[in-house]
């Protein structure tokens, strides 16, 4: 067992700091895909808002899930992934989920000041965002069982943060937002892919239901392959529909990576080997994110 770290490291990890780019990378995306397209800016700070809002839904989340799945029997001794800090008795239920509901309280204060200017749709995009936080691993259906986990990812870290970014900023919601928003999704779900394939003896023996155990090896492999390089197609159909600036391309950069992680889950068992996959697969995503949103800034003449 590891030895226990310090109050501030124990939260650190409790939090999940490697996810969190998941929900930095639709944030910068879409604040570069407005700005690209000349959008008046009149809310400098929006940016900064809607990144501390969607990190501590992140946070939470994450926080949450630590103490349910220890409650449910998930997360026992043979966990292959990194460790968490309900299992291995490092904080108490109680205290983990008080954590995971500051967490959200930060995110709801921010989302107060977002509504003030996106109005209703931004109301209803904050509240459904934290259902689904809370729900991912609370109720009687939990989505962390269920087969839609993936679905739900693509949708909130892809879908909903994309486009109501892109509206904060625009009012209004383009078909390059839409697009870019699935772009920015289909990575995340591969890495709840992976995570789920990694963990498929011990979920099937707790009772879960995910995709991965629908499924076999051989097609969770496939589908991981086309959740992380969809997004390069779809990068290029948006430059040759004239929705986004030549220099959003700059993002095809990463694709040797995002292929070479396919090559690797082909030929890694579902076992503890995975875990480096999954940091290189966010990795991957935020690196796609960051160098297509640097190249919409670009001028262009």
């Amino acid at each position: 067992m590891s030895a226990q770290p310090t109050a501030v490291r124990l939260w650190w990890q409790a939090i999940r700091p490697k996810t969190l780019g998941m929900a930095a990378s639709p944030v910068m995306l879409a604040t570069a895909l407005a700005w690209s397209g000349k959008a008046p800016i009149t809310h400098v700070e929006v940016p900064l808002v809607i990144l501390l809002c969607a990190i501590a839904i992140q946070a939470g989340t994450n926080l949450f899930n630590d103490k349910q799945d220890f409650l449910n029997g998930t997360d026992g001794a043979a966990r292959l992934g990194p460790p968490r800090v309900t299992a291995l008795g490092w904080a108490l239920p109680h205290h983990v989920s008080t954590a995971g509901l500051t967490a959200f309280l930060i995110a709801l204060l921010g989302g107060l000041y977002l509504i003030t200017i996106g109005g209703w749709p931004i109301y209803i995009l904050g509240l459904a965002s934290l259902g689904a936080g809370y729900l991912y691993s609370h109720g009687p259906y939990p989505i962390s069982r269920s087969p839609f986990g993936e679905l739900v990812v693509i949708g909130f870290f892809g879908l909903a943060a994309v486009t109501g970014t892109y509206f904060l900023h625009t009012g209004v919601v383009t078909l390059a937002a839409w697009i870019w928003g699935v772009a920015i999704g289909l990575p995340a779900g591969a890495v709840l892919l992976l995570n789920n394939v990694r963990d498929e003896v011990s979920d099937r023996a707790a009772g879960r239901k995910t995709l991965a155990i629908l499924i076999c090896i051989k097609a969770s492999r496939m589908l991981y392959g086309m959740l992380v390089l969809a997004p390069y197609v779809l990068s290029v159909v948006c430059v040759a529909m004239g929705l986004t600036p030549m220099g959003a391309l700059l993002g095809l950069l990463t694709l040797p990576l995002a292929i070479k992680n396919t090559s690797a889950f082909g030929t890694t068992a579902p076992s503890a080997a995975l875990n480096p996959l999954l940091g290189a697969t966010v990795r991957c995503q935020g690196l796609f994110a960051l160098l297509s949103a640097l190249g919409m800034l670009i001028p262009t003449p």
